[in-house]
């Protein structure tokens, strides 16, 4: 009996370092391009516009490449498709319409490697706009002639900046959490809350997600984003799924996890007991019960025998 419990306590430990596994991260330098454009920041929030009026904000373009290179700068509807948010660019309708109310400093231009641009923009809301949310986005488009990796073809690149606002008038503000998870085992950390709203209204809102970790038997936090929740914007007519991650959970625990999801008046909470256990050391629990198991019956067909 000594010498099975002692082999038990050895398969363990054994088994526990082959569960431990040391990873290199292989870090490679970022090569400079001779052609690479930036914008900063990446979109404008103009908040509640009133139609008759102008709206004006700016944005820096910046060459980061290594050659001086053109740029040009155009305007298109913006919208998105489906719960993860594609981008839609070009497709038109009452939500897009903002796209020609826009109009910029500089048209176009040359930057100089490592020089930066500042554009003005100016949107004009006609005096009969309709009440509800508008996107766009500004095009940048920066081009090189090609002659310097030999080729003939024009190279292009291209990146946008939204702008997105809501016209004040008849407006509607209406939305629901469809879906509001917690997973209730995990073999490897994050702990995540995942989500799906939809904005039934016709203007954008900000949707808030909140989550909370615990340990099993208190109510000290040991993870919160309370103070700065999570947020996404949702545009009208839209169902958007979302992630919020713990990424310093351990590999092993028992945590109660709340999450939080609020769009306009509607809020969800869920909360849900979560075991971490990494796949190896399940496999050793349950090994270990196995034999605890085979020891057990062989101890009481021996006693069978000897009786």
């Amino acid at each position: 009996m000594r010498r099975f419990s002692k082999l038990l306590v050895l398969l363990a430990v054994v088994m526990t370092f082959c569960g431990v596994s040391f990873f290199g991260a292989n870090v490679s330098a970022a090569e400079t391009v001779e052609h690479h454009l930036g914008v900063t920041p990446t979109q404008s929030d103009l908040g509640t516009i009133e139609p008759g009026k102008s709206y004006s904000s700016s944005f820096k373009i910046k060459n980061r490449g290594s050659s001086a290179s053109e740029y040009e700068i155009d305007f298109a509807p913006y919208s998105v498709r489906g719960e993860r948010y594609e981008p839609v660019y070009g497709e038109e309708s009452v939500y897009t319409e903002i796209a020609s109310w826009i109009n910029v400093s500089k048209g176009s231009g040359e930057l100089l490697a490592g020089a930066e641009e500042e554009i003005t923009f100016t949107v004009q809301v006609p005096e009969n706009a309709h009440g509800g949310a508008q996107s766009a986005i500004i095009v940048i488009r920066l081009k090189n002639d090609g002659q310097s990796s030999g080729t003939a073809v024009n190279t292009v690149q291209q990146l946008g900046y939204i702008v997105f606002g809501n016209v004040d008038g008849e407006i509607t503000k209406t939305g629901k959490v469809l879906e509001n998870k917690v997973p209730s085992f995990l073999f490897n950390p994050p702990i995540m809350g995942t989500s799906v709203v939809e904005n039934t209204g016709n203007v954008y809102t900000v949707a808030k997600y909140t989550l909370q970790v615990f340990p099993l038997f208190s109510d000290e936090e040991v993870y919160t984003n309370e103070e700065e929740p999570e947020d996404n914007v949702i545009f009208p007519e839209t169902k958007r799924y979302n992630e919020v991650t713990w990424e310093g959970a351990p590999h092993l625990g028992i945590f109660k996890v709340r999450q939080t999801v609020k769009i306009f008046d509607d809020e969800s909470v869920t909360e849900k007991i979560v075991f971490l256990c990494p796949l190896w050391f399940l496999f050793i629990v349950l090994l270990l019960i196995f034999l605890t198991i085979f020891w057990i019956v062989s101890r009481v067909f021996k006693r069978k025998r000897e009786a």
